[in-house]
């Protein structure tokens, strides 16, 4: 029969274990670790064999969004296979390992971060987006002075999905919105994260049906810093009540030297516009 160890020894060998496990988090920035003692372990793993969760896989699109911007590619999500996520707090971030496809069909690993700043509100940041394997700028998020924060983005007086005559906005054509995909996206951010309950999205997006797209004249499509407002249709009762007709704002800010995607924004009854025209006129009489 061996020998029992003792209290100090016992002590001894897991204050080593939890070196080597930080050590090793340190090392994957988060993303491949196997998980820690519960009560020490910073990270839950889940691994999406058997599927994911409908928010990880919208904050999968944006790691991807964020590097299809940078680099000019077009890499689309093919599955999930596993992500880490920070425990203990509603405001999450998310170490993501998924497949991306490539122009030619070709599958590519792919990681990335995202980070609520917040809980149950449009306003996110991703830090990481790359290949595997490739070096990119790292920036630490979620701890950051809110003061350098991108501005939320507020409904203007005048009504952007009508012309006017000063041409402050720029209608998106049908074939633009099928070639960006990634407006679909920006919506259902909006709607996903306003809408939960911790990671679990009450209320199925299938429902939203994007009706107009209006951006500001002189900003393109591929800007970094931008304004897009979406109007859309919600016929999902639970979520909106009788306020079907609803406007989505978002503003996207990528920073240039830090490579960090900021997306923010929120969504609301298009009846708020039309309130604010007609306050506009009545304060013009």
């Amino acid at each position: 029969m061996g020998r029992r160890i003792t209290e100090k020894e016992f002590q001894e060998r897991h204050k080593l274990m939890l070196v080597k496990y930080f050590e090793t988090l340190r090392q994957s920035e988060g993303f491949d670790v196997s998980s820690g003692p519960q009560w020490a372990n910073p990270l839950k793993v889940f691994h999406c064999a058997d599927g994911c969760c409908d928010l990880a896989l919208l904050y999968a699109r944006m790691g991807l969004h964020r590097y299809n911007l940078l680099q000019g590619t077009k890499l689309q999500l093919s599955r999930v296979k596993k992500y880490n996520r920070t425990r203990m707090c509603p405001i999450q971030s998310y170490y993501m390992t998924l497949e991306a496809e490539d122009d030619c069909g070709s599958l590519q690993t792919f990681q990335t971060k995202i980070s609520e700043k917040e809980y149950r509100t449009f306003n996110l940041e991703c830090t990481v987006a790359r290949l595997l394997g490739e070096k990119t700028i790292t920036v630490d998020g979620g701890d950051e002075d809110d003061e350098d924060d991108p501005k939320l983005p507020e409904l203007p007086r005048e009504n952007p999905f009508v012309e006017d005559g000063t041409n402050r906005f720029r209608l998106l054509k049908d074939s633009e919105l099928e070639d960006n995909d990634w407006i679909r996206l920006y919506l259902d951010l909006a709607v996903a994260t306003t809408n939960r309950s911790l990671a679990v999205i009450k209320e199925s997006l299938t429902n939203l049906k994007i009706l107009k797209v209006a951006t500001e004249s002189s900003q393109g499509l591929g800007d970094y810093d931008a304004v897009f407002y979406i109007e859309y249709e919600d016929s999902c009762e639970p979520r909106v009540g009788k306020d079907v007709h609803r406007v989505a704002i978002v503003r996207r800010f990528l920073d240039k030297q830090s490579q960090v995607l900021c997306l923010s924004g929120h969504n609301q009854s298009i009846n708020k516009i039309a309130s604010m025209e007609a306050g506009s006129s009545s304060a013009l009489d």
